[in-house]
């Protein structure tokens, strides 16, 4: 069986032109095999934001909206309904739980910011 990685790392976001985010993610990396779930982590060092997203980027693609959490509300999009769970109920940090499968690499960000997308 193949392992499988997901990669992190610590993400700097601009809110507006003077502001930063300072946004600490967590493992920043993990290996497992498929058919097990992981778990990843955020957390706003320095703002209280209510929007809160998830990335992933695979390997020569663009970043593609997992799913976010406005208001301690937390939903999926389309393409990301099963296999992937945002959750989160503190305002600071915020949760991406996702279903392992054999083949897919990716990194996974997160973002948080004043207003919507």
């Amino acid at each position: 069986m193949e392992s499988f990685l997901l990669l992190f790392t610590l993400l700097c976001l601009k809110a507006d032109f003077s502001d930063s985010v300072l946004i600490t993610q967590w493992p920043k990396y993990i290996s497992r095999l498929p058919g097990s779930s992981v778990e990843m982590h955020c957390y706003q060092n320095d703002t209280d934001y209510d929007y809160k997203y998830w990335y992933r980027q695979i390997k020569g693609e663009g970043p593609v909206l997992v799913g976010s959490n406005h208001f301690n509300n937390p939903s999926n999009e389309k393409d990301f309904e099963t296999g992937f769970k945002v959750s989160g109920t503190e305002k600071k940090k915020w949760t991406l739980t996702v279903d392992v499968k054999e083949g897919i690499d990716a990194v996974y960000l997160c973002a948080a910011s004043l207003h919507s997308e």
